[in-house]
C-alpha cells in the first residue's frame, strides 16, 4: 500500500558500495540522520555517519538502534541481507532489501521531486526500469505542478475546515489568468490573481 513515511528516527544502510550510496542519496531527500555500516565504503555525503565493521549475522542487532525508522540491506552478501531483514521484521522495524521485494516491508518507488511536491511511482518491485521511465515523463511536467502547489497551498490552509474549500480551490485552478501565469512561471502574479478569485468566491459563498 503506497504511503508517506515520517522520518522520526535514524535510517541505517548496510553497505557502502554503489548500491548503498544510491540508497543514501535517495533517503537524503527526506532525512539527514543516516548511518552507513560497511566493511569498506565509497565516499559518502558529509551528513552521513559511517561505521566501518566486518559484519556477521550475529552482529546485526548491534548496529540497529531501537528508534530506527528504516533499515536498508544493500550488501552483496544475500545471506547477510536476509539476516538483516529477519531481525527487522521480528522487531517491527521497516526494512528494504535491495532487489528482494519479498524480504522487504518497504519498497523504494521511483521518485520525482520539485520543491515540496513529490510524486512516487512503484511497480511493486516487478520492473523498476519501467518505474524510472514513467518518472522521467513526470519530470517534464512536475515543475509546473509545483508552482500550482505554491499558489494553492496557502489558500487551502486558509480554508481548512470550511465547506467551500474545494469549490474555491477548483475556481482558482480553472481560472484562465491564474493558469496562464503559472505556465509562464509568473508565480507572484499567479498568487495575486488567486487571492482575487478567493475573495470573490468567499464573498459569493457568504451572500444570503
Amino acid at each position: 500500500m503506497p504511503t508517506v513515511l515520517k522520518m522520526d528516527g535514524p535510517v541505517v544502510v548496510f553497505g557502502g558500495g554503489r548500491v548503498g550510496l544510491r540508497k543514501v542519496e535517495y533517503v537524503s531527500s527526506f532525512t539527514k540522520d543516516i548511518l552507513v555500516v560497511a566493511e569498506d565504503s565509497l565516499p559518502m555525503p558529509d551528513h552521513v555517519k559511517l561505521r566501518k565493521a566486518t559484519l556477521t549475522t550475529q552482529d546485526v542487532p548491534d548496529f540497529i538502534p531501537e528508534n530506527a525508522t528504516l533499515v536498508v540491506g544493500a550488501l552483496s552478501d544475500q545471506k547477510m541481507n536476509q539476516a538483516i531483514a529477519d531481525f527487522c521484521r521480528d522487531c517491527g522495524i521497516l526494512v528494504n532489501v535491495v532487489d528482494d521485494p519479498e524480504s522487504s516491508t518497504v519498497l523504494f518507488p521511483a521518485l520525482s521531486n520539485e520543491g515540496r511536491l513529490s510524486v512516487a511511482v512503484s511497480t511493486s518491485g516487478r520492473c523498476p526500469f519501467l518505474a524510472r521511465k514513467i518518472r522521467e515523463e513526470i519530470d517534464t511536467w512536475l515543475p509546473e505542478k509545483a508552482r500550482w502547489l505554491e499558489v494553492l497551498g496557502p489558500i487551502r490552509e486558509k480554508l481548512v475546515g470550511t465547506e467551500e474549500k474545494n469549490r474555491v480551490l477548483s475556481s482558482i485552478y480553472s481560472d484562465p489568468d491564474v493558469t496562464r501565469m503559472v505556465i509562464e512561471d509568473d508565480l507572484e502574479g499567479a498568487k495575486r490573481r488567486a487571492w482575487e478569485v478567493y475573495d470573490v468566491r468567499c464573498e459569493s459563498e457568504s451572500d444570503p
